[in-house]
């Protein structure tokens, strides 16, 4: 490949991969408005400055993993993910916490990294996939959950097709889990027929859309509009979250949704309002 070749794709890369990532890591979008919000404390780098999510159970012991769990994903030698996976399972600290106050806030500052050009994309890409790998593997392995379960909650998880990162819906799926619902769906569930037979199949108490891109926000008032509109999901309720909806929530307040989420701290109080 010729030096030309060579910035063509460096260039071509550094245009398409920050919208990739994050379309994976809601988080990442910084606001870009006035002073104030200048001077506002980042909520997604720093959960625990919000005051509900202080009061989270194992909060100070997760914040202490931010280190650790960090190094273990940008670590050449892949063998400290069991150490680290280990670790978490006996710390005993509830998984939505963790989700919280350990895994949303270490993606945000891969994202950063990557913004500032102090890691490249594939250190970003490897971490990112780690990251994944490791709240999947506790989010399945998890021996018990915070939740009541003398009631089964459903909720159905999904994305549209510009939502190619996925890190995000595995984190509301581990919270929603963690709190004793039943979790379905997920990463590759897109917003299609597939999406209407499963709800036709089952019920459910929520559905979970993951949006990508803002111009997507025509299909998501559709979805909407077919789930509201049949007889046996008129009574389901449907939230929308993740990249679009943080760059542009304005454009979703409108289209039907019960529920537009901006952050995974919404996950609790969305959690308790649904499905009692």
């Amino acid at each position: 490949m010729s030096a030309g070749d060579h910035r063509i794709l460096e260039q071509a890369i550094r245009q398409a991969v920050p919208r990739l990532v994050g379309a994976g890591h809601p988080e990442l979008q910084k606001s870009t408005g006035t002073d104030q919000a200048a001077h506002e404390p980042d909520l997604h780098l720093h959960p625990e400055l919000d005051p509900l999510a202080r009061q989270l159970p194992g909060t100070e012991k997760a914040i202490a993993y931010r280190t650790s769990l960090y190094r273990v994903l940008v670590d050449m030698d892949p063998r400290g993910h069991r150490e680290i996976i280990d670790e978490l399972v006996r710390s005993g600290i509830p998984l939505h916490t963790l989700a919280i106050q350990l895994f949303s806030p270490v993606a945000v500052h891969l994202g950063n990294l990557w913004c500032t050009d102090e890691s490249d994309f594939m250190q970003v890409a490897v971490a990112s996939t780690r990251l994944g790998m490791i709240i999947n593997h506790l989010s399945h392995g998890h021996g018990h959950t915070v939740g009541r379960r003398d009631i089964d909650r459903r909720i159905l998880l999904a994305r549209t097709r510009g939502a190619l990162h996925t890190i995000g819906v595995s984190i509301v799926a581990s919270c929603f889990r963690d709190m004793g619902w039943i979790v379905e769906g997920g990463a590759d569930l897109e917003l299609d027929d597939s999406l209407y037979m499963k709800l036709s199949a089952s019920p459910y108490n929520l559905v979970g859309i993951s949006v990508g891109q803002v111009d997507e926000v025509d299909q998501c008032a559709h979805a909407i509009r077919r789930i509201h509109s049949s007889r046996t999901t008129k009574q389901v309720k449907v939230a929308i979250g993740g990249p679009a909806v943080m760059r542009d929530p304005l454009s979703f307040h409108n289209i039907g949704a019960d529920v537009v989420a901006r952050s995974a701290l919404e996950v609790m109080q969305l959690a308790e309002s649904v499905g009692r």
